[in-house]
């Protein structure tokens, strides 16, 4: 009996159904990069913080996630946004607990006017990686696009909070005479 679950198990291994590893440990990384972030003088040193934090963000659990991603990322730039979607679908089904396979999902579906079946997606990354400004901007113009301003601007504000630098402040009503 033990050989037969063993071959099991085994089999299991070799068929593609091997789980996920853990996420990248990027917890410091990301203390540090946000702690630069708030400290930043100029929208320049922003800008390259915010490079660093796509960085560690897009760096996959394993190399069948970081080619999942990729592939992704690139069918989305040459605008084949349903062949994205699957990659990105394939990548939430394989890795649950990364939250860049949401972020990047939900931003196939929103460049396809999905916006509805973007939230969740963004809900997700962000219950994982509840500072992801990518999540966060792609939250507030998800809510943006589907008439829900009060929302997006909480998604706004969260982002400008970490972010004072962000592109998105100018969606903000009233920012500067209520602060």
């Amino acid at each position: 009996m033990k050989y037969m679950i063993a071959f099991f198990f085994a089999f299991l291994a070799t068929a593609g159904l091997a789980t996920c590893p853990k996420n990248p440990s990027i917890g410091t990384d990301l203390n540090r990069a946000y702690d630069e972030l708030k400290f930043a003088k100029f929208s320049a040193d922003a800008q390259h913080v915010t490079d660093q934090l796509w960085s560690l963000w897009t760096k996959a659990p394993d190399g069948k996630a970081q080619r999942l991603l990729n592939n992704g990322m690139l069918k989305m730039r040459q605008g084949d946004l349903d062949d994205a979607e699957a990659d990105l679908t394939e990548l939430v089904a394989y890795c649950p607990n990364y939250a860049e396979g949401y972020n990047q999902r939900a931003f196939a579906r929103y460049l396809s006017s999905k916006f509805k079946d973007a939230l969740p997606d963004l809900e997700k990354a962000l219950s994982i990686r509840p500072r992801h400004l990518g999540a966060l901007s792609g939250a507030g113009l998800t809510y943006l696009a589907l008439g829900q301003v009060a929302k997006a601007e909480i998604q706004f504000r969260k982002l400008f909070n970490l972010n004072p630098f962000t592109p998105e402040r100018n969606l903000i009503p009233n920012l500067g005479t209520d602060l």
